[in-house]
């Protein structure tokens, strides 16, 4: 017998409002969960009075299944199946388990935290600005979980290059994991009931804080972009993939994004319209700007080898570069064709 047919049964022996209130409460059978007030106001009584029907319809129901075989083997799987995941599981995770290991397709939320809350256990914590809403059997089991995503957290806070450039999340991870002597299981269930960490497109797990793992703005989308394509692109191809990646729901204009990156130190434009990662390589200024810079480094240099050095961290014609050249406030050529600074 399902999970829904044994509820059913079970709050059929109910009194007329407590079966009224539970059914409510929990969103039973197809309808929505309601408030403490909702249900006040619509039997013209307080919120304490529908909480006080509600606690003695729970007592009920406890002292009911205390001799029903059925929902005791179920709620012990469900509880062994937490226990199994270091006495905490997120909500909306558990519930695609149970249907597994409880072999019922059609299981839902509301019947598994009315039978929690007949059991007492597990608690529910509520979803907040660091956790999503998950279950946990002990208060010792929550403190496990909170101190061992403090201490991931800042073992991996100043290393974010480490993990983004050179996939260092796992060995970073694990070495936690080993110091806090917990299953490599149980761990990674912890993980998955914070909102600290996250995932990017291209699979880096990281701190949501960083905005290479959860970019919010152009800027911080395409800076991700061109780091993961290691050359240059054409803003309007940047704006393209923003949103074929579709980060979020914000769509991204191409007169937008060459706006935002030509304001952004960390990007330079190499051609027309073509934008590189200062970080890479690329120098800012004019072609002149570039290519004084290279003679003064290198001293006198061929045509070839300039295009070759100025094709590095530009994306010029040659023409354009010899143009420049040609310009003899600022350069000269002298013995063996080669050119240098005027």
């Amino acid at each position: 017998m399902f999970l829904k047919d044994i509820l059913n049964n079970l709050v059929g022996s109910l009194s007329k409002r407590q079966k009224e209130i539970i059914t409510q409460r929990f969103g039973l059978f197809e309808s929505k969960p309601k408030t403490l007030a909702a249900l006040g106001d619509k039997y013209g009584i307080t919120r304490e009075r529908v909480r006080q029907i509600e606690s003695g319809a729970l007592r009920s129901l406890l002292k009911i299944s205390e001799n029903n075989k059925e929902i005791k083997s179920i709620y012990q799987k469900s509880l062994n199946h937490i226990k199994s995941l270091g006495g905490v599981r997120r909500a909306d995770l558990l519930i695609q388990d149970l249907k597994f290991v409880l072999s019922d397709k059609n299981l839902k939320s509301s019947e598994i935290e009315l039978l929690f809350s007949i059991f007492k256990s597990p608690v529910i914590f509520q979803e907040n600005r660091e956790f999503y809403s998950f279950w946990y059997i002990s208060a010792e089991d929550l403190k496990s979980n909170k101190e061992f995503i403090s201490k991931v957290a800042k073992s991996l806070k100043n290393k974010k290059e480490e993990i983004i450039s050179k996939k260092k999340f796992d060995e970073l991870f694990y070495q936690t994991v080993k110091s806090h002597s917990i299953l490599d299981n149980v761990a990674a269930n912890f993980i998955l009931n914070s909102k600290i960490f996250s995932a990017n497109p291209y699979g880096d797990f990281g701190l949501a804080e960083w905005p290479e793992i959860v970019p919010k703005t152009i800027r911080d989308k395409s800076y991700l972009i061109l780091k993961k394509k290691e050359s240059p692109m054409h803003f309007r191809k940047i704006a393209e993939e923003i949103n074929r990646i579709r980060f979020d729901s914000k769509k991204a204009h191409s007169q937008t994004v060459h706006n935002e990156l030509i304001k952004d130190p960390r990007f330079v434009l190499v051609g027309r319209g073509l934008y590189g990662l200062k970080e890479n390589g690329y120098e800012t200024g004019t072609a002149k700007d570039v290519i004084s810079k290279i003679l003064k480094e290198n001293g006198p240099l061929s045509f070839d080898k300039i295009v070759q050095l100025v094709s590095e961290q530009r994306i010029l014609k040659q023409n354009t570069i010899l143009l420049n050249l040609q310009n003899k406030k600022y350069f000269k050529k002298i013995d063996g064709g080669l050119y240098h600074i005027a």
